[in-house]
């Protein structure tokens, strides 16, 4: 048998070849509260676009409606993911969320 008819699932040493390894993200991140949203598991603040308020997905409790928020479809995210960007582009800090965080 040829050199390389025998690399199948081996490499040049020899040596079984590593296994192709998945994505390296970390485990999504669950709040205290509540779990964040599945398409926002990387983002930090998340705005209502009918309100015009940015929520703190570290600190978000139950009285944001952040379940309530995703089924309307009518949230934004921000780029960079910082308070600073949403208040650039009209957003103001949800009261409960800062409540929270400080607590």
């Amino acid at each position: 048998m040829s050199v390389g008819a025998r690399k199948g699932a081996h490499g040049a040493s020899g040596a079984p070849a590593r296994a192709r390894l998945g994505p390296m993200c970390p485990a999504p991140y669950t709040a205290a509260a509540m779990a964040r949203p599945v398409r926002f598991e990387h983002f930090r603040w998340l705005g209502d676009k009918r309100s015009m308020v940015v929520h703190d997905l570290d600190a978000a409790t139950e009285a944001c409606a952040i379940p309530e928020l995703m089924a309307s479809e009518q949230f934004a995210s921000f780029g960079p993911d910082v308070l600073a960007e949403a208040r650039n582009r009209g957003y103001h800090a949800c009261r409960r969320c800062a409540r929270a965080a400080t607590a």
